[in-house]
């Protein structure tokens, strides 16, 4: 029997001759993989659909075990920003794959299902991709098995600020009770104030938040130690946005530097 159902494609791979594996998060069934015969065949009418991080209507046969197949499919939203930025690109594909890391496949999750949908939607509308991930990142925790507290004091439940971060005490600790973890995170106090009020708003509650570059930078840290510590995945499309956050580090010291040194020639011409 076939059944209709929404889709977002997650990634697509060769197989066979000129056949193709196609991974799709579905609204309906979770995540299953899709087995399309001929797919590389010019004017193929599920071509369109194949492309990943992009949103469909799907008409198709749905299996519990192995394949299942598409018979049908109407595009409903290409992302075009996410495919031709590659900013974009690199934070979404990262998103798309925690996500897929953090369920089996086959086991329906509408919630998250809406969280990838709606971070794709809002970074091609022009939301900051670091803010959508950091969002993403925090709320995907608990699929991964690990319960941190970001809203109160892990000693003695105050919401007192600054506060900062403890691994190993897994969670917040309010000013008064940083002793209690000589190797806290020693985070900027604005990263961690974020880190909270991420990890209390939906998405759709994050309206227009301006950060600096070092809240981003102090943020991502945090997020990065959290994951090695208590997840302990390691994404390729992690390596890729390392890189590129690495170069824009680098770019932005040397923008530094210029300024510094053109401030520097002024002062001595006068």
């Amino acid at each position: 029997m076939n059944e209709r159902f929404e889709g977002i494609v997650l990634f697509n791979r060769p197989y066979k001759e000129d056949d193709a594996l196609i991974k799709v998060f579905t609204d309906r069934f979770g995540t299953k993989m899709f087995y399309l015969k001929h797919v590389k065949k010019p004017n193929h009418p599920l071509a369109s659909q194949m492309i990943p991080l992009t949103r469909h209507e799907f008409v198709g046969m749905i299996h519990d075990q192995g394949f299942s197949f598409l018979r049908e499919g109407t595009s409903l939203d290409m992302y075009r920003s996410n495919q031709v930025d590659y900013k974009k690109q690199v934070y979404t594909a990262y998103i798309s794959q925690l996500v897929d890391a953090a369920i089996d496949d086959n086991v329906p999750n509408l919630a998250l299902y809406q969280l990838l949908r709606g971070s794709l939607e809002q970074i091609n509308q022009g939301q900051v991709p670091e803010l959508i991930t950091h969002f993403v990142e925090i709320h995907l925790l608990p699929l991964f098995g690990t319960q941190l507290n970001w809203q109160t004091c892990q000693v003695c439940d105050s919401q007192q600020e600054p506060a900062d971060f403890s691994i190993k005490l897994q969670g917040r600790l309010c000013p008064h009770h940083l002793d209690h973890d000589p190797y806290r995170m020693h985070l900027n106090p604005r990263a961690m104030h974020m880190a909270a009020l991420l990890a209390g708003l939906s998405l759709d509650q994050l309206g227009q938040i301006n950060l600096s570059e070092q809240t981003y930078q102090e943020l991502r840290r945090l997020m990065d130690a959290i994951y090695q510590e208590f997840v302990g995945i390691r994404l390729r499309s992690k390596h890729y946005l390392d890189q590129m956050d690495q170069i824009a580090q680098k770019t932005d010291q040397l923008k530094v530097k210029r300024q510094a040194r053109k401030s520097k020639d002024k002062t001595t011409s006068e």
